[in-house]
């Protein structure tokens, strides 16, 4: 079950088969959507998220019902001189911004999660955020508050990752500016840091980003490689009384060594494995665990590992894509005797050396369905690219649209191989895009969710309370709107609004404050129709308060006009 209280949702029914093109905008614009009519499997695009510096560092996995979920870090907008920014909707995650800071320069970011329901309905939350969030207010999934959070930046912070273990609950690891983190809970989050690196971290690198995985019991396993005496490769694993800390692979110190590369990890038919870099070798190394004793082997010898990306199939297999330093993209598969390392393709992807410190390291990414047909990831020519096998053999183009100016992809697919699932950073709007490749003739694709420069919605109706008869019966309706803009109560008594969301496919509220943004003065709680919820206030003074629709405030909004005499 998704969570209930998406964040600032829109949605829209293509009934045919149907692609969005998204047009890419600075952050304090609204990217627009243009629908174009087909037929068969397509790809999708949409912007997942938009508001602030939004994506990188992000990781996608598909829950055992095939609905994806999404982490990626969420960080103040980087604005142009003069440019407004983006208002944030109530229920976004809380971020530090310059306006919200305690101090100058005092920014912060949060750790978003996302996921869309089978019905196109896109959720935004977070698995832990800067800053409380406030009373009265929800921000889907439940962040965890983490104080560490203050001073992140993308220059300190490297990547995320985001599992869904067999009963549902979420796993997302972070690397944030003084360690690895973790944040886990099917309902609502709680943190923990798992590696607490000493210092401040200045910039990417001394951490490589970080993997999470779950075993059958929900027990969250955690990999990443750090500066030490040379570079250590780790792995946690939860326990009753913490967190259980194992050596995997001490790596030597060595002159013009690049900082740790991404880490990853995974349960397979050999038992938990992991894959990291060798910088001092140049190699990808394969580790399994044999008893208490992790085991090393070479899976590639003489190449960058950048970009490192594991998936499991479903008969146990690890398979890894990496690029090479060369420019091309290798694909290694798990076998009894060893790692075939095959070619996929060749790209325009620099190696990341020592020389310059990168402030975000390159990804690939695999995915492989219940039936072994993969897909991978990657970026060239400016642009984001996926292709797929039906046996891990000759590898073909899948036809994308609206992947140029991306970085950082990853990919997953759901079980039955129905819908595959492409996220990655949009690099001129700061934005997250997801897309789909299936055949959606029947699915809902969000689309951008509007969000006005300064104001959460349009004024209120005028004249509203003129009439003193008392109108205090509101319907929420398919579409995300109310059927009145108007409500009229009675000054100094109590009274009730009689509310009723009757849309099937979208969570709804009714939320009043005294002015738009202002006092909450009583709200119902977000939730999927049909359904009654009356909502009881007062006794309030005479004056014109606001409404609006927590989920869809900028669509779902009104007055209500409490009126001495009404009757």
């Amino acid at each position: 079950m998704l969570a209930r209280i998406p964040a600032d949702v829109s949605k829209r029914l293509f009934t045919t088969l149907c692609a969005v093109a998204l047009l890419t905008a600075a952050c304090s614009e609204v990217p627009e959507g243009e629908v174009v009519a087909g037929e068969g499997t397509r790809f999708v695009p949409a912007v997942a998220d938009f508001i602030d510096d939004v994506g990188l560092g992000n990781a996608v996995t598909v829950d055992a019902d095939g609905v994806p979920y999404y982490s990626y870090w969420i960080f103040p907008a980087e604005l142009a001189e003069g440019e407004i920014p983006a208002a944030r909707p109530i229920g976004a995650p809380y971020i530090q911004t310059e306006s919200t800071a305690d101090e100058p320069g005092d920014f912060g970011a949060a750790v978003g999660v996302g996921s869309v329901s089978s019905d196109g309905i896109f959720t935004r939350g977070a698995a832990a955020q800067v800053r409380d969030t406030p009373e009265g207010i929800t921000v889907p999934y439940g962040p965890a508050t983490v104080d560490q959070l203050v001073g992140a930046t993308s220059e300190n912070t490297n990547g995320t990752d985001i599992a869904i273990d067999e009963q549902g609950g979420k796993h997302v690891v972070w690397t944030g500016p003084d360690g690895v983190w973790y944040a886990g809970g099917a309902d609502s989050f709680t943190a923990d840091q798992v590696f607490d690196y000493g210092v401040p971290i200045r910039r990417a690198g001394p951490i490589g980003r970080p993997a999470v995985t779950a075993d059958a019991d929900g027990n969250a396993w955690i990999a990443y490689t750090v500066n030490a005496i040379g570079q250590r490769v780790e792995v946690a694993t939860q326990t009753d009384d913490g967190w259980d800390i194992q050596t995997v692979a001490d790596i030597p110190l060595c002159d013009g060594c690049p900082q740790p590369k991404g880490t990853e990890i995974g349960i397979t038919g050999a038992g938990p494995t992991v894959a990291y870099v060798d910088t001092s070798k140049n190699a990808v190394v394969a580790a399994t665990l044999d008893g208490t004793k992790w085991t090393s082997t070479v899976v590639a010898p003489g190449v960058s590992g950048d970009g490192l990306d594991m998936a499991v199939d479903a008969d146990g297999v690890a398979h890894l894509t990496f690029y090479d330093g060369q420019g091309g993209v290798k694909l290694a598969t798990q076998g009894e005797l060893g790692w075939d390392v095959t070619d996929i393709a060749d790209t325009d992807v620099p190696a990341m050396g020592a020389e310059e410190l990168p402030i975000m390291e390159p990804t690939t990414g695999i995915a492989v369905d219940g039936e072994g047909v993969m897909y991978i990831t990657y970026t060239d020519q400016g642009s984001v690219q996926l292709v797929s096998s039906t046996d891990g053999g000759d590898f073909a183009p899948v036809e994308t649209v609206d992947t140029r100016q991306g970085e950082f992809p990853s990919v997953a697919v759901s079980p039955d191989g129905a819908n595959v699932y492409l996220a990655w950073y949009g690099t001129v709007g700061q934005d997250l895009r997801l897309g789909v490749w299936g055949d959606v003739q029947d699915l809902q694709v969000a689309a951008p969710s509007p969000t006005p420069d300064v104001a959460v919605g349009p004024s209120t109706p005028e004249g509203c309370g003129d009439d003193p008869t008392i109108a205090l019966d509101i319907q929420a309706l398919p579409g995300n709107t109310f059927d009145v803009d108007c409500l009229v109560a009675p000054a100094g008594e109590k009274f009730t609004i009689n509310y009723v969301n009757t849309d099937p496919a979208a969570p709804h509220n009714i939320d009043v404050m005294v002015e738009q943004g202002g006092k909450q003065l009583g709200a119902t709680e977000p939730v999927v129709g049909p359904v009654d919820e009356p909502l009881d206030l007062g006794p309030l003074d005479e004056a014109s308060y606001y409404f609006q629709c927590d989920v869809h405030p900028t669509t779902m909004f009104g007055a209500l006009a409490v009126v001495k005499g009404a009757k």
